[in-house]
């Protein structure tokens, strides 16, 4: 299917709409560029399906009604205008962006970071834990790269409320970036895994885990004075 703008759809049709999976290529500067491949649902993006926008910026993840709703994972040019990329923090004043990316990984809620979280600065800051309409909120902590020191505490639409200011573990960036222990494992530990390996538990979970995840990160917000 071709647009009269020039973009082009290939993939399934339902009932004159995308639906099933497809691939839409966008067309700019007299050519074409993927735009989003994955599955639709009457003509819009809806499950799994991987978007680039025309900075090379991705998004990996879940969708609904063409909105970043669910698990997600994404890319973004990092902004030197923020003081989360100024590890002395003072902002810069040439203007330019820190070479790289952001990545953060984790809930998304109609198209804003929103739940549990890990982002990766460019500057090699990681922050883990919760978000709310893409600002850092309820619990987490923030590893400062250039200076080897973390804060840990509770965090209200971005601002730290209460916590504690102290030195970095080693390898803790790593460890919450599930980078650490995956090089040099033996391969007998896999045979010794298997002999002492129990059986699997039944799947466990909360009734309603959305509201039982807010509830503690707003009381733990009413504990240092936020609310």
């Amino acid at each position: 299917m071709t647009y009269v703008n020039g973009d082009v759809y290939e993939g399934d049709w339902v009932e004159n709409a995308r639906e099933g999976h497809g691939t839409y290529w966008k067309h700019e500067y007299g050519r074409h560029r993927a735009e989003y491949v994955g599955e639709w649902r009457r003509g819009k993006r809806e499950g799994f399906g991987v978007f680039h926008d025309e900075l090379g910026q991705r998004f990996e993840g879940d969708w609904v009604r063409s909105k970043r709703h669910g698990r997600g994972r994404q890319t973004a040019i990092a902004n030197a205008e923020d003081r989360e990329y100024q590890t002395d923090g003072e902002y810069q004043t040439d203007g330019g962006n820190p070479p790289g990316v952001d990545l953060y990984e984790g809930d998304w809620v109609e198209d804003r970071m929103t739940g549990e979280g890990v982002m990766s600065y460019a500057n090699g800051d990681v922050f883990a834990g919760g978000w709310l309409d893409g600002e850092k909120h309820g619990s987490g902590t923030h590893l400062y790269a250039g200076k080897g020191r973390a804060y840990e505490g509770v965090w209200d639409r971005g601002t730290p409320r209460c916590g504690t200011y102290r030195e970095a573990l080693p390898n803790e960036a790593e460890r919450i970036l599930g980078r650490e222990g995956t090089r040099g494992v033996p391969r007998g530990s896999e045979a010794r895994d298997a002999k002492t390996k129990m059986k699997p538990l039944p799947d466990l979970g909360l009734v309603e885990p959305r509201f039982v995840e807010t509830e503690s990160r707003d009381a733990r917000l009413r504990d240092c004075g936020a609310r």
